[in-house]
């Protein structure tokens, strides 16, 4: 009996030692089950937050990048038109020393037989030019009876055609053909000669 009992005695020991040791590794284990959960987080969450540091440093690397494109787009444009603006003041002085020359008559001419020819100057019709071409122009459309008007709005040159019965005007002002190539150069970058 007494080796009975002291079986007995010797297994519930080593049941209660057994016991306790796996108590403390499953202890133990949850600890660590804890702190790898914990580092985990805060792994995550250091992630996260250089996620988030990279998303703003892209977001402020492309605001920079969209602000100093748009600072030199404005540059060059500012650039362009100033080149544009001097480009046609050049055209304007030229063409102002061309109606100071004496091809200048023979290019008025060419107005008057151009606007016979689109519609007939012997219809009613008010011819218009600068204040310093009425001499010339009256010059010009004698043989035609006509004797032109001044037209404040006229300033660099030429000659403009209204037919009120009709409600037409022919417009062969060196100022609208200044006008519409300073246009079409400014949308095309081109121009015609």
């Amino acid at each position: 009996m007494e080796t009975n009992t002291k079986l007995e005695r010797f297994i519930q020991q080593t049941e209660t030692a057994a016991k306790g040791e796996a108590d403390r590794i499953i202890e133990e284990a949850q600890k660590q089950a804890v702190g790898m959960i914990n580092d985990d987080r805060e792994i995550r969450e250091a992630k996260a937050a250089m996620l988030a540091k990279i998303s703003h440093c892209e977001n402020d690397e492309h605001k920079r990048v969209a602000e100093t494109r748009y600072a030199l787009d404005r540059k060059v444009l500012t650039h362009r038109n100033a080149l544009v603006n001097e480009l046609f003041e050049d055209i304007r002085r030229e063409l102002t020393e061309f109606t100071g020359s004496g091809e200048y008559e023979e290019h008025l001419k060419k107005c008057v037989a151009a606007a016979n020819r689109e519609r007939s100057l012997s219809d009613p019709v008010f011819v218009y030019c600068r204040k310093a071409d009425l001499e010339l122009a009256e010059n010009v459309l004698r043989k035609y009876g006509i004797k032109p008007k001044t037209d404040r709005n006229i300033l660099i040159g030429g000659l403009m055609f209204k037919y009120p019965v009709k409600g037409i005007f022919i417009d062969f002002t060196l100022d609208s053909a200044f006008d519409a190539e300073r246009e079409a150069f400014s949308s095309r970058s081109e121009m015609q000669l």
